[in-house]
C-alpha cells in the first residue's frame, strides 16, 4: 500500500506544502502540479499541451522534463501505446530527500486504526527526520502499550528520550 495513492491523500497539497524542500524551481513545480492534475482527470499529456498551458516554448518544457527526470521526480512510460507521465518519484523521498519507508506511515495508520490526515503524516515525517525512524517506531510502540496513541504523547516520549541521552540501542533494550 502506497499512501500517496490513497483517495484521502491530496498529492498536489503535499507538493505545495513541501515545495521549499523539493529543490525545484517555480516552473518545475508548476509542471509537476499540472502533470498530477492531468493524470487525475485522465488527459493525455504531451510536451505541446504543457507548453501551451504554461505559455512556454516546447524546448523549455523539454528542459524541465529532463531536469525533473534527473532529480528522479519524473519518468515517462508507455501505457497501452500512450505516453504516461509518472511523478511517483516526488513521493518516494521525504522532504529532506531521504527515502521514506511507507511502512512508517502504514504502521501509524494501523495503530491509530484510521487513515492519517496530511498534517499527521507531515508530523510523523518530521519526527522521523528529527529523531530517526527506528526511534519513532519505538515511541509509537510505547504509546500503544500505555494506550495513549496520540502524536503529542509520542513526541513527548521522543523528547524525554533525547533529554536523557538514550541511544536507540538503549531504548530497544528497554532502558528508559
Amino acid at each position: 500500500m502506497n499512501i500517496f495513492n490513497e483517495n484521502y491523500f491530496n498529492r498536489r497539497n503535499w507538493i505545495l506544502e513541501n515545495l521549499e524542500n523539493l529543490h525545484v524551481n517555480a516552473k518545475e513545480a508548476l509542471v509537476l502540479l499540472l502533470i498530477d492534475y492531468y493524470n487525475e482527470i485522465h488527459v493525455m499529456i504531451t510536451h505541446e499541451i504543457i507548453a501551451d498551458k504554461l505559455k512556454m516554448e516546447v524546448d523549455e518544457v523539454e528542459e524541465i522534463f529532463l531536469s525533473l527526470s534527473d532529480n528522479g521526480y519524473l519518468t515517462i512510460d508507455m501505457d497501452g501505446g500512450n505516453l504516461f507521465f509518472n511523478i511517483e518519484g516526488v513521493y518516494q523521498k521525504d522532504v529532506k530527500g531521504v527515502p521514506l519507508s511507507p511502512s512508517l506511515i502504514e504502521t501509524f495508520e494501523y495503530e491509530f486504526k484510521r487513515p492519517l490526515s496530511p498534517f499527521e503524516m507531515q508530523r510523523i515525517i518530521d519526527m522521523a527526520s528529527n529523531y530517526d525512524e527506528r526511534r519513532v517506531i519505538c515511541a509509537l510502540n510505547e504509546a500503544v502499550v500505555y494506550d495513549k496513541v496520540d502524536l503529542n504523547y509520542i513526541e513527548k516520549i521522543l523528547i524525554s528520550w533525547a533529554n536523557k541521552g538514550l541511544s536507540i540501542e538503549d531504548i530497544e533494550k528497554g532502558k528508559r
